[in-house]
This record gives C-alpha cells, structure tokens and sequence, in this order.
C-alpha cells in the first residue's frame, strides 16, 4: 500500500488544484476580462439597459425614448416614430464606443474643442443618467476627443462622433404611410379630373366599365411602393407648411381601402409649374417632400395598370391540351409524370417540350392591346389561326383556349376570348409549340 501512497497524494493534489483554478482562478481571469472589456470601452452600458437618449448637436436637438413592446419614438421636438435602422446605428455606436487612448494632462478643455462641445449624448437608464461630449479631431486625424461624466478624455474613433452629429429628420421614420398591402380592397386614382377605380373581386382585380382585368403583379407592385412611400422632409406645424409653396390642386389622388379603414395621400406639385419638388398630404394634413419623380415612376393609369396576359392559367392546373396547327391537330393528355399523345405515351423528353410549351403560355403577355374586342381588328388577321391551343383543366373543363392568328409586322395577333381584348404578341412564341413528329421523336 505505501507503494500508491505517493500516486494517491499526489491524485489527490491534482484534484485540489483543478478545483482551485475552477472556483477561484477562473472567475478571477474572467472577472479581469470583464474589466478590460469595460475600459477599453468609453461608456459600460448595454443595448436593453438605454430607455432613451438625447442627442443635442449644433443642429438639433433630439429625444429618443423606447416605448412600450421595445419600439422607439421620437418625443422632442416633435412626437414621431423612430426610424428603426437609425436608432440600432445610434445604440450600437453608444454601446461599443472603443477607447483608443486615454487623455491625460489637458489644462485648457477649448484646445480639444471639449471647452463648449458641439455634440453631445445623454442616455438614460435605470441608474440614472451617462453623458458624453464630443470635441475636435486631434492633429494627427486618428480620432476625436471625448468626455466622460467622470471628467476623464478620451481618443475615440471619429465615425462615433458622425453617428451622434444627426438631425430629427435623420432618425425619424421616413415611412408616412401605414396600411397593410394584402388587406388593400379598393384603389382610386384621381388625375387631372379623371377617376381610376380598382376593384379586388374573386377573380382579381378589375377597373373600368365594363370591368377589364388588373394586372395583379402590377397592382401589388403600385401598393408595395405606396406603403414604402419616404419622406425626403418633414413639415409638421402651420408655420412650417405656410412656408411651402404648392398648387393648390392635387396633382394625383390616391385613396385606399384596407382593412375597412381608408387612407388617403395626395401629391401636389411646386407652384409655378415644370420641374422640381413634389410634396405629399396625408389625411391627417402632414405635408411631406417626396422624390420629384415618384409619379412618373408609378403605374397609374389604365395603360400601366392594365393586364396584358393573354391566357389567366396556371400550368400545373392544365391536365389536357387540344393543339390544331394549319397541318396537323392532336390531343395531350396528362398522365402524372408524363403526357399521353392521342391515346399513346410519350417519353420524358416530350414532357420537358410540353411543360416548356406551359409555361410560355401562361407567362404570355401581350406587348399591346390592338382592339378591345374581335371586331376591332381585321377579319383576315384571325379568320386563318397560325395555332389554336385549347387547354382544360381535371374535370375536363376548359380552362382557356389561346388563338394566334396572322402577322402584324414582326408581331402576330392573338386573344383568348371571343369577347376580346385581341393582343400583339412576339412572333417567336409559334416556334414553343412542337409538332407531333417532335414529340414522337426519341430524345
């Protein structure tokens, strides 16, 4: 036994050790670490513990305070939302603000430009208050000087000081339009005296009477950038729009209905006519400036707005297609994975020809509207199809039929409805229809 004494002992020892460094070396280096992370940074205070903070600059002078749920707001010199990016730049800058070196012996404040600093930052929380002081940039340009409450200076980096130099039009949120896109119902668009009313119905959206189809991806996009719609400035008092000189009659109207909650923004141009600003009036007679080619840039009329599909399909929902050609005509039929050519099975590389043959019908567009209905055209430019596709769904109901008819130049005219509308189509969309002999053909 007095062999293992020795190895037991020294078992023994380890273990003391191992439980030392454990219990007391570790938290003692980590406590260490922790001290050097707080004087290595300007300010010790995290993110979650700032309820607000003030930014007093030779600009403005700005309150920012969390509210209830986390979300920030401005409350002076206006009450307004925040904007959410400008406040996470400002609490990220405040709470990292790295010490580049500490500055001792400065006798006279003003040759550091600490003396009557031109930005300064006060964050509050639950201790109380932490202020900071921004000065000049030293002469060798690597940074700025800045104060602490405790007196103490400091070098830090000069993008600090540019986080904290912001104005209220900076860090307010630029979005003035508040609706949810998906709830909209009802669009009307008013210029020059002339109504657009758009309509969301079962089928999608409709304007005009008779009602003609929207473009859907058309009329999401007008909505989508209405709600993103940002101000380029802010007019919030009497004083501050008196001093705005505008027509005195909207240029466009925009009226919505989401939700069973209207909203309303109307756009108004410089007076006096041509180029310049355009301003914007909600409902609540905020005036906002806004970017002088927004209107141009948005779909607002009939034209821009209309849908210019000529076949409303989706391409996994056609389980059959009837295709008549000037020399042939013959029946697709779905099969699962693969297509059935008059009764007989096809192979994967017909498949692969006839969902090409799909998706180039369902994503037709025409490139103009020649007529609103068949009349409108010459009887020559359809009496003689180039193709016919008749395309039905499961229960064998059809689901559309797409006529191309003759040329127009280096356009073809096609329509899917005997009512109309009869559309200018690329040429090229012929060569996507294959013959039987191609789909018969070993791929």
């Amino acid at each position: 036994m007095k062999r293992y004494g020795a190895t037991f002992a020294l078992l023994i020892l380890a273990v003391v050790l191992g439980l030392y460094f454990v219990v007391v070396e570790n938290p003692r280096e980590q406590a260490k670490d922790e001290q050097r992370e707080r004087e290595s940074r300007v300010i010790d205070l995290k993110e979650d513990e700032i309820t607000a903070i003030e930014l007093i600059t030779a600009k403005d002078r700005v309150v920012l305070e969390r509210a209830e749920g986390g979300a920030w707001k401005v409350t002076r010199p206006v009450t307004a939302e925040a904007d959410d990016g400008a406040v996470r730049r400002v609490l990220a800058q405040l709470t990292t603000m790295s010490v580049i070196r500490t500055i001792e012996g400065i006798e006279d404040l003003a040759q550091v430009g600490l003396a009557a600093p031109n930005v300064r930052v006060i964050a509050r929380h639950a201790q109380g208050e932490t202020t900071v002081e921004f000065g000049d940039a030293n002469l060798a340009g690597s940074g700025v000087y800045v104060q602490r409450d405790d007196q103490k200076i400091f070098l830090t980096s000069a993008s600090a000081k540019s986080t904290f130099d912001v104005t209220l039009d900076d860090v307010r949120r630029k979005e003035f339009l508040d609706f949810d896109p998906q709830a909209v119902t009802r669009v009307t668009i008013t210029t020059a005296g002339r109504t657009l009313g758009l309509e969301q119905g079962p089928d999608g959206w409709v304007f005009g009477n008779p009602p003609r189809p929207a473009d859907p991806d058309t009329v999401s996009s007008l909505l989508s950038r209405l709600r993103a719609l940002r101000a380029m400035a802010f007019f919030d008092t009497p004083e501050q729009r008196a001093m705005v000189r505008i027509d005195p009659l909207p240029r466009t109207v925009v009226e919505l209905m989401a939700h069973d909650r209207p909203v309303r923004v109307a756009f108004y141009d410089a007076r006096g006519g041509g180029p310049g600003a355009l301003y914007a009036r909600t409902g609540n007679e905020k005036l906002y400036r806004v970017n002088e080619n927004l209107l141009t840039e948005m779909p607002l009329d009939a034209v821009s707005l209309r849908d210019l599909r000529v076949v409303r399909i989706k391409s996994d929902d056609v389980m059959g297609i009837e295709v008549s050609l000037p020399t042939e005509t013959y029946h697709l039929t779905r099969n699962v994975a693969t297509w059935d050519l008059d009764g007989h099975p096809l192979g994967e590389g017909a498949a692969d020809r006839i969902r090409d043959l799909l998706q180039a019908v369902a994503e037709l567009k025409g490139e103009s509207i020649v007529a609103e209905t068949l009349s409108g055209v010459p009887e020559s430019a359809v009496q003689h199809p180039a193709a016919r596709l008749q395309l039905r769904g499961a229960d064998g109901r059809v689901l559309a039929t797409l006529t191309i008819g003759e040329r127009s130049g280096d356009r073809r005219y096609a329509y899917s409805e005997l009512s109309g509308p009869v559309f200018l189509i690329a040429h090229g969309v012929l060569g996507r229809i294959p013959s039987k002999t191609a789909l018969e053909s070993p791929q």
